[in-house]
């Protein structure tokens, strides 16, 4: 199986800081709005930490070293 590459992993980043955001975003409106989200914010941030572990180790040497330099996960 092929690894993911640096443009890859730029890609693959991007995707998950803008659903980190998006769902953020969604729950403070719920807060904001006194209503309960079905899936809750932690939740959300346990399952997001599975995904990037498995992306982590998707990952080439080369490319995880770069998104861990610029990336604030």
């Amino acid at each position: 199986m092929k690894k993911f590459d640096i443009q890859d992993r730029v890609i693959l980043d991007e995707m998950v800081d803008n659903f980190i955001a998006e769902m953020h975003k969604s729950q403070d409106e719920a807060d904001l709005m006194g209503t309960r989200p079905i899936i809750t914010r932690e939740y959300w941030l346990q399952m997001i930490k599975v995904v990037q572990d498995k992306i982590d180790n998707l990952t080439t040497q080369k490319a995880l070293r770069n998104s861990n330099q610029y990336r604030n996960k």
